[in-house]
């Protein structure tokens, strides 16, 4: 009886251990943008910048991205205060809203960026506009996180 009371204990503490303050652990994926307009006025009024995520169904590196990545970022309730999460399947057949207002596919959005890589993230402005350099392909899987919180940085620096 007292060791699987101790067992229960010491699991319950690790499972603790590393837990951010405010962390929602209901979040599993980045939202899809389907109105990059409507998401463009949010982060012009809030003066953040945004990340886009290029992903594909059948890409495991953009499995990687989301879940170890950018999941954690959309847990940890101090980063809505610094940039707004989305991101867009380029296998998507659905119409979006462009940051102009117009519908196209995920398709042509990617190719006005020049995106032929998955997962791919943007760095942009209200209006669309790439603000830091973009984060092509997983690379070393220990420097993202650096990575990306550098670059939210630099972009806040910009916009602000």
């Amino acid at each position: 009886m007292q060791i699987a009371l101790f067992i229960s204990l010491l699991f319950a503490g690790f499972s603790a251990v590393g837990e951010a303050p405010g962390r929602d652990s209901y979040i599993f994926s980045v939202p899809f943008s389907s109105n990059l307009q409507s998401d463009g006025e949010l982060v012009r009024n809030r003066r953040i910048p945004m990340i886009l995520m290029f992903s594909a169904d059948d890409c495991p590196y953009c499995i990687v991205m989301e879940s170890d990545h950018l999941v954690p970022l959309l847990r940890n309730r101090e980063y809505d205060e610094l940039v707004l999460i989305r991101k867009i399947h380029l296998d998507s057949t659905e119409r979006i809203d462009s940051f102009s207002g117009d519908e196209i596919t995920p398709v042509s959005l990617g190719n006005s960026y020049g995106v032929w890589l998955t997962p791919t993230l943007l760095f942009l402005d209200g209006k669309g506009r790439e603000v830091q350099k973009r984060i092509i392909g997983l690379g070393v899987r220990d420097f993202v996180n650096g990575e990306i919180d550098e670059l939210i940085l630099g972009a806040i620096a910009k916009l602000r």
